[in-house]
């Protein structure tokens, strides 16, 4: 299997429960997982062989940033759905979702769900 990882992109949204996220919005840290059996731009080396990083940041930084759900538990669904949708060839996604500035009284980097999807 082989995979192209975009690790720890902050996005600025309005993903979650409280009125006051909504309306102010916070960071969120997102990692996804692009899996395939293979690569053929491994071989060919050539871009339309392999996904564009370029367009698949901003699939996912328009998701993200378009999002006003409740639950970071959805907003990775969502983002695993427009992934799977990126190349027929991808096979698999890993999508984690990360909110280090959720609203709880305590000491903590970060909330976190991890979905994984596949076709």
């Amino acid at each position: 299997m082989d995979k192209i990882v975009l690790k720890n992109m902050c996005f600025y949204a309005h993903t979650g429960c409280l009125p006051e996220e909504k309306l102010h919005g916070q960071n969120f840290m997102v990692t996804v997982e692009i899996i395939f059996n293979r690569i053929s731009g491994s071989e060919t080396d050539r871009l339309e062989d392999t996904v564009n990083y370029a367009m698949a940041y901003d699939i996912i930084k328009n998701t993200v940033c378009d999002d006003r759900s409740n639950l970071i538990e959805h907003l990775a669904q969502r983002v695993a759905d427009a992934v799977l949708s990126i190349s027929p060839e991808c096979v698999r996604t890993v999508v984690t979702v990360s909110k280090p500035q959720a609203p709880i009284d305590g000491v903590f980097d970060a909330m976190e769900v991890t979905v994984e999807r596949e076709r």
